[in-house]
């Protein structure tokens, strides 16, 4: 006599199936192979997955993934949120990578794996202290780091109390991951949901505005 399996009931099942009743958000279970390969993704599962899709913004998909480790002491298992925003038109024309503030032989580690190098934002000391943004078109990403685009990094990366919170930032992709749990609320997925779609509209914006400026606009700007 054969026995089936009950599926698993996870704790955060029900706060996701809340989050997505309140923020209309439909079932992206079919993409979550493309997402794996879009972001290059060696995990255990990738699910749930979600799609916030409101026009005039690219989808913005919302997931958890689980991914092991091994060790001497056994497997760990690690539990990830992730929000990615996917668009058809560019995003961004130049790639970045942020994170909050770390020690310098880390910050020096982070920046050799990519080729890149720390931007130094001496004009605002505050973020400067709070957030590293990595590039290797350092001029590139320094001329996006208007204002607004630093306040919402530094609410995302320092503020939000996020573990392990980092942000890639590519030409039509922008994608925000941190350290979850079983227990964790989803409080945190949709305050990290609310910088993205942030950015995804800040950053076109500033180049737009960027485009549109004279040689003697950008002399004044110094």
């Amino acid at each position: 006599m054969f026995y089936r399996r009950k599926p698993v009931t996870r704790p955060r099942d029900g706060r996701w199936r809340a989050l997505a009743e309140r923020l209309d958000l439909v079932d992206a279970s079919d993409r979550a192979e493309r997402i794996r390969r879009w972001l290059d993704l060696d995990v255990v599962a990738l699910e749930p997955v979600y799609a916030l899709r409101r026009e005039g913004l690219p989808t913005v998909y919302l997931f958890d993934t689980l991914s092991e480790r091994r060790g001497p002491s056994g497997t760990v298992q690690v539990l990830r949120s992730q929000c990615l925003a996917r668009s058809g038109a560019e995003i961004c024309a130049f790639a970045f990578r942020a994170t909050p503030r770390q020690d310098k032989v880390l910050e020096s580690l982070q920046a050799s794996r990519s080729g890149a190098v720390r931007l130094e934002l001496s004009s605002d000391p505050t973020f400067d202290a709070a957030v590293s943004v990595y590039a290797r078109e350092a001029e590139g990403v320094a001329a996006l780091l208007t204002a607004p685009v630093r306040r919402v990094l530094r609410r995302l990366l320092a503020e939000r109390g996020a573990a392990g919170i980092s942000l890639v930032v590519g030409e039509r992709h922008v994608v925000a991951s941190f350290a979850s749990s079983e227990e964790q609320s989803l409080v945190t997925v949709e305050q990290v949901l609310s910088d993205t779609i942030s950015l995804v509209a800040l950053l076109p914006a500033v180049q737009r505005a960027r485009a549109e400026l004279t040689p003697d606009d950008l002399l004044d700007l110094g």
